[in-house]
C-alpha cells in the first residue's frame, strides 16, 4: 500500500462500520471498483445508479448491492444520512464528460466524492469542483490509483537515490480493444469527443499525473498528436518543460497511444537511470548505473532489481490501495489526500487541456468555460 495506508489497518474496529458507497455507472470501471470493494473490509457498496435501469439492476445483482436506481437524483435522494440505507461516499464511474456534473451534484447533496480519472475535462470544471468541495466541506479525490500503488512508492524511493534528473520519458501505450470497432465504422465512447474520449484523456493522463506527482506542475507544455476522423486523438506526445524551481532544466516526455504496444519509462540523471515497465502500476523496476553498483558491488554498469512482487492478482486488486486510502481518509475526517492533493488533479487537467488544444481536440465542455 501507499506510505499512508501501509501504517493503517482499514478493517473496521469494534466501533467502526464500513464506509458506505453509492456507485454511479455500471460499466467496466464500476465493475472493477466493485471487485475492489469485495476485497476491502472497510468498504461496502449500498447502491448503484445507471442511465439504464436494467444495467443498474444487473450490476446490483452481480455484486450483491442492495439498491439500484435509474437516475443520480433518485439515488442521492434515497440514501441521505437519515434514510434507512445511508451512504457516505459517491463513486463517480460515469463517462468522462459527466464527471464534473455528477461529482458536483453529489457534493451539493452532502456526500463525499471519489471521481474516476480524468478528474474533469477542463480546468474550469476542475476548479469549480474543488470550490464546491470546499464550500460544502466534503471530501473530494480523483481516482488516480497510481498515487497509492506500491510500485510508484518504490519509484519515489529510487529517485531519491539518483540525484538531479535531466530527462524523463513516461510511456502509457496499449492497443485499444475498441479500435477494431471504430475501424469498422462504429463510434465507441473511447473515441467519441462528446463523451471526452481520446488517448490523452484515457492514457496520457497517467503520464501527466505521474509527472506532476513527482515534479509538480510544469512551466511549459508542448504537444503533438494524430487525430481520428471523429475528432479525438489516437496517439501523441506531450513535452513538459520545467524552467524554474527544484526541477529547473528537466524535460518530461509523455508518450500515449491507443494503437501501439507499450514501451518502458525511464528517469535519467548524469550517470543513473531508473527504468519501469508501466507508469500506471510499475512492477518491473530497475536501477542502472554506479548508484546501483554501490549496492551490488558491480561498478558503473550495475543493475539493481527494485521490482515489486505482487503474485497472483485477484480481480480489482489494483484498486485496493486507492480504496483503502479513501476509507482511511474519510474515517479520519480528511477533505483531500496529501498523497494526491486536489491541486495536482487541477494542474493535470490544465496540462491536458492545453495539450488538447495544441493538437486540435475540442470537447463540447470547452465552450462552457
Amino acid at each position: 500500500m501507499s506510505e499512508l495506508s501501509r501504517t493503517t489497518d482499514t478493517a473496521p474496529g469494534p466501533g467502526d462500520s464500513p464506509v458506505r458507497f453509492g456507485v454511479i455507472g455500471a460499466g467496466f470501471i464500476a465493475r472493477w471498483f466493485a471487485q475492489a470493494v469485495a476485497l476491502e473490509p472497510a468498504a461496502r457498496i449500498v447502491t448503484v445508479t445507471s442511465a439504464r435501469r436494467e444495467r443498474a439492476a444487473a450490476f446490483a445483482q452481480e455484486h450483491q448491492v442492495p439498491y439500484a436506481h435509474a437516475s443520480l437524483e433518485e439515488m442521492l435522494a434515497a440514501h441521505g444520512p437519515d434514510s434507512e440505507a445511508p451512504i457516505d461516499v459517491v463513486y463517480v464511474g460515469s463517462p468522462n464528460s459527466l464527471h464534473a456534473e455528477h461529482a458536483t451534484a453529489a457534493l451539493e447533496a452532502g456526500f463525499h466524492v471519489l471521481v474516476e480519472k480524468p478528474f474533469a475535462l477542463t480546468a474550469g470544471q476542475a476548479r469549480a469542483m474543488v470550490k464546491t468541495a470546499r464550500r460544502t466541506d466534503r471530501f473530494l479525490m480523483e481516482g488516480w490509483l497510481s498515487a497509492f500503488e506500491p510500485g510508484v512508492a518504490r519509484v519515489r524511493e529510487a529517485l531519491g537515490r539518483v540525484g538531479r534528473l535531466h530527462r524523463v520519458v513516461l510511456s502509457k501505450e496499449q492497443f485499444s480493444s475498441r479500435m477494431e470497432a471504430y475501424r469498422a465504422g462504429h463510434l465507441p465512447p473511447a473515441f467519441d469527443p462528446a463523451l471526452g474520449g481520446g488517448s490523452l484523456m484515457d492514457l496520457g493522463i497517467y503520464t501527466v499525473n505521474l509527472a506532476i506527482h513527482l515534479f509538480g506542475e510544469p512551466d511549459r507544455v508542448t504537444a503533438t498528436g494524430k487525430l481520428l476522423d471523429s475528432g479525438v486523438d489516437v496517439r501523441g506526445t506531450v513535452v513538459l518543460s520545467y524552467d524554474s524551481g527544484e526541477s529547473a532544466g528537466l524535460e518530461v516526455i509523455c508518450l500515449h497511444s491507443k494503437t501501439s504496444p507499450g514501451t518502458e519509462s525511464t528517469f535519467a540523471s548524469d550517470r543513473d537511470v531508473v527504468a519501469i515497465d508501466d507508469c500506471q502500476w510499475p512492477e518491473r523496476i530497475e536501477l542502472r548505473g554506479p548508484t546501483a553498483g554501490r549496492s551490488t558491488g558491480e561498478g558503473a554498469q550495475a543493475r539493481e532489481d527494485l521490482s515489486v512482487e505482487r503474485g497472483a492478482q485477484q480481480p480489482g486488486r489494483q484498486l485496493i490501495y486507492e480504496l483503502a486510502e479513501v476509507c482511511r481518509l474519510v474515517r479520519a475526517g480528511a477533505r483531500e489526500s496529501d498523497l494526491h492533493p486536489l491541486e495536482h488533479s487541477v494542474a493535470a487537467i490544465r496540462v491536458l487541456e492545453e495539450a488538447r488544444h495544441q493538437v486540435g481536440v475540442r470537447f463540447p465542455a470547452d465552450s462552457q468555460d
